[in-house]
């Protein structure tokens, strides 16, 4: 089984397609563009979930994102069991499970995760089943932190503190005229935008990828450079972004601003502008890992799947970054697949038009690995395909909202656009058409026809009902 090729398979964190050059879009890349002049191309690759854990999971375990108990809970609703900024609370994938890397592992491939996503841990469990993991977030965030850094994450995740910090915050305001407490909650917000933007490193072009590459090639020094699985995700086109570069104004980059439309959506265009510089710094960083790979001689004989976990929202549909609503910027994302042999990517360019969904890598990936295959067959499709909204993630503030929305304008309509979000959402795909069907609260169930509707703006559901109807069956 020697002659089974190495696996490598790259998340570029938040990347939508549209943005790409490769799908018509106006980032301008180098290796990701010559990877797919000789590679397979999906021209419309669907993301299982609307963020990070239920897309991965969905690679990571070959099911649907809904069909994982662990993260079916309402967040917003139970939000103070998921205020856990150290990730340690909650295990999304249990151990001894049967994750796409345990499986490799027992079919002779040394596994190896390298992540910058505080998702992506040992600590959440989706690390499960790799045999050498590099976690660059908790080392970069948390062991390496400042001692105030420590107490203060520390103090965000005691929840009883917590608590009576906010119960004598909002005892204070009592004491004040409704505009002051106004006033003071949305100056404290933004204030903490900035800080967190500083403290965050948000002005910085590189979010870790290039320490990624670095451990890449530590790693694979003196490694057998046969029968390797390599997984990584780079967090570069995660939000916040270098506003600096485009702009001498400062942006604000807390979303709930904008989605409250309490900040100006014309700001947002700087971000989106800021958006494609992290893309084409991390193109850059793909080079350098490809020729890592191939120095290592990992690229003699290998697949290399190169896509997103999800995409990002610019306010097209009113909905800004990600975990929203699974419209098109935010469910489709880039899937190129490229062959390579003797250090050299080899065949021809292929598309694929048909929707497939990521989950399906999971089984592709899994036949390469026995032997059956030494590239996806390119037949990823099924049926119907399916993007799964699980409410929203950003539920650390959940309780103040509760108490100060009687007493802020600004508190209310936060609150207010967060339990809208927090709405579980479907994107149902068949054939040209695509169905978002919303599984609670007073939204209404959208359709579109792709083919002639592919900004997904005219919802067609009036003239397909019988469609309709059928497609909500099986979302």
């Amino acid at each position: 089984m020697g002659d089974r090729p190495n696996i490598v398979f790259v998340v570029m964190d938040t990347v939508r397609a549209d943005q790409l050059d490769v799908y018509g879009g106006s980032v301008k890349t180098s290796a990701i563009k010559g990877m797919a002049k000789k590679g397979l191309v999906y021209n419309q690759a669907i993301a299982p979930g609307t963020y990070t854990v239920p897309s991965h999971i969905s690679m990571f375990l070959g099911k649907r994102a809904r069909d994982v108990g662990t993260i079916m809970t309402n967040q917003f609703k139970y939000s103070e069991k998921f205020t856990d900024p150290l990730r340690k609370k909650n295990v999304f994938i249990k151990r001894g499970e049967m994750t796409l890397a345990r499986k490799l592992s027992y079919l002779g491939y040394s596994t190896a995760l390298f992540s910058n996503n505080p998702f992506l841990s040992e600590t959440t469990g989706l690390a499960e089943g790799f045999s050498h993991v590099e976690d660059l977030w908790f080392k970069n965030n948390i062991e390496s932190s400042k001692k105030k850094v420590k107490f203060v994450l520390n103090l965000i995740q005691n929840d009883i503190t917590r608590r009576h910090l906010i119960d004598l915050a909002y005892s204070i305001s009592f004491m004040l005229p409704r505009s002051v407490v106004d006033s003071m909650y949305i100056n404290l917000r933004k204030k903490l935008d900035r800080h967190f933007s500083v403290d965050s490193k948000f002005y910085n072009m590189d979010k870790g990828a290039e320490v990624t590459n670095a451990m890449v090639d530590s790693y694979l020094e003196g490694q057998n450079p046969n029968n390797q699985f390599i997984f990584l995700n780079y967090m570069e086109a995660h939000e916040g972004y270098p506003t600096n570069l485009i702009t001498d104004e400062y942006v604000e980059q807390d979303k709930w601003l904008y989605l409250s439309k309490i900040e100006s959506a014309e700001k947002v265009d700087y971000i989106r502008r800021a958006y494609g510089l992290r893309i084409k710094y991390l193109d850059k960083k793909i080079k350098g890992l490809l020729d890592i790979l191939r120095k290592r001689g990992i690229l003699e004989n290998a697949v290399v799947i190169l896509t997103s976990d999800h995409g990002q929202a610019f306010m097209e549909h009113e909905d800004m970054y990600h975990n929203m609503f699974p419209y098109s910027e935010v469910s489709r994302v880039p899937l190129i697949i490229g062959r390579y042999v003797s250090g050299k990517q080899v065949g021809t360019a292929e598309t694929v038009d048909a929707p497939v969904s990521l989950q399906s890598l999971h089984r592709a990936i899994v036949e390469i690995g026995y032997g059956r295959y030494d590239m996806p067959d390119g037949n990823l499709e099924s049926k119907y395909v399916f993007s799964d909204h699980l409410g929203i993630v950003e539920v650390w503030d959940t309780y103040l909202l509760k108490l100060l929305k009687n007493k802020s304008e600004y508190a209310r309509r936060i609150y207010a656009t967060k339990r809208h979000f927090s709405n579980f959402a479907s994107a149902v795909y068949y054939k040209d058409f695509k169905l978002i069907h919303y599984h609670s609260g007073d939204l209404k169930d959208q359709l579109f026809d792709l083919e002639n509707d592919p900004e997904e703006r005219e919802n067609v559901i009036d003239s397909n009902r019988e469609l309709a109807h059928s497609l909500v069956r099986v979302a």
